[in-house]
């Protein structure tokens, strides 16, 4: 699969929702990319920020209301970061705001 279908693929993913299985998902494929691509620093900030959602979400059950707050804005950025990629622009500088926006909305989701 070239990488653009990778991408390609990963973005449609991402518009279906985020979900504790979704975000395992994303979490290894990223993990994958961490270790194929010239993007490294990119994947490995993807794959971080989704498997944190992962676990943060793992044996507890959530409310929509609890859930919207942890993922907020999250797919979002993600897809806007890949399609950067596509693109052929790294997209590292839309890593902070999306670290921000997953320790934001952590805090949100603890209280």
């Amino acid at each position: 699969m070239s990488a653009d279908d990778h991408i390609s693929r990963l973005l449609d993913a991402l518009s279906g929702g985020l979900s504790q299985k979704r975000l395992e998902s994303l979490s290894n494929e990223f993990n994958s990319l961490a270790q194929d691509r010239a993007e490294t620093l990119v994947f490995f900030v993807l794959q971080n920020v989704c498997q944190r959602l992962a676990s943060a979400l793992e044996g507890e059950a959530v409310s929509v209301e609890r859930f919207e707050e942890l993922t907020a804005g999250i797919a979002d950025q993600i897809a806007d970061i890949l399609r950067d990629l596509q693109r052929g622009n790294a997209g590292v500088a839309k890593l902070e705001p999306l670290v921000g926006t997953l320790f934001r909305n952590l805090g949100l989701f603890r209280r």
